[in-house]
């Protein structure tokens, strides 16, 4: 399986290749799950999900039983505040609430501040198949810090082919499909 994301290659009719980046919940852990300290709770589950936005979101809303506008395509972090209000809540309507919250089709679910889920919790979130992880940063700093990464993996990319020359102290790219002669047109 690939360390980073992978991508789509699209050809367009200019002849630019452009990749269009699918992030899965194992690439994002394999790439960034040192610097952003994520440790796996519970069984390998749910690593094929995608994660179809760039950024993070937190579900308290959705934890009391509001579904509308909710962002399902990002990664869901818990911190002090839905910790809080789960731990709030009878055991049933516990489990209740976060059942409702995995059968969305989120990607995975990060638990801030080192937190650990209860095993009710945890065994919902393997039957739904959802990967959890854990990170010792506070909330703020991990949302912070896993949007600029995830911000780099959608960037998109264009394959162009060309040769650079310096004209003047001016930078010029000469495009061309490739093995035409640009670089010798370039250097002469």
């Amino acid at each position: 399986m690939p360390d980073g994301p992978t991508t789509q290659t699209i050809t367009s009719a200019s002849d630019q290749r452009k990749s269009v980046p699918v992030v899965t919940v194992e690439s994002f852990f394999n790439t960034h799950g040192e610097k952003l300290a994520l440790r796996l709770e519970g069984p390998r589950v749910g690593f094929y999900r995608k994660i179809r936005e760039p950024t993070i979101n937190r579900p308290g809303l959705a934890l009391s039983g509001f579904f509308s506008y909710f962002a399902e395509k990002r990664v869901q972090v818990l911190g002090a505040a839905e910790n809080t209000y789960l731990k709030s809540l009878s055991p049933k309507l516990r489990v209740k609430r976060f059942r409702a919250l995995c059968e969305q089709k989120i990607p995975c679910v990060v638990i801030s501040r080192g937190a650990h889920l209860d095993d009710a919790l945890m065994a919902v979130a393997a039957d739904e198949e959802i990967a959890i992880f854990r990170t010792p940063m506070i909330t703020m700093k991990f949302i912070n810090a896993a949007t600029i990464a995830l911000e780099v993996d959608f960037s998109p990319t264009v394959t162009e082919f060309g040769s650079m020359v310096d004209i003047l102290g001016v930078g010029v790219l000469i495009r061309g499909v490739s093995g035409i002669g640009k670089a010798r047109v370039c250097c002469n």
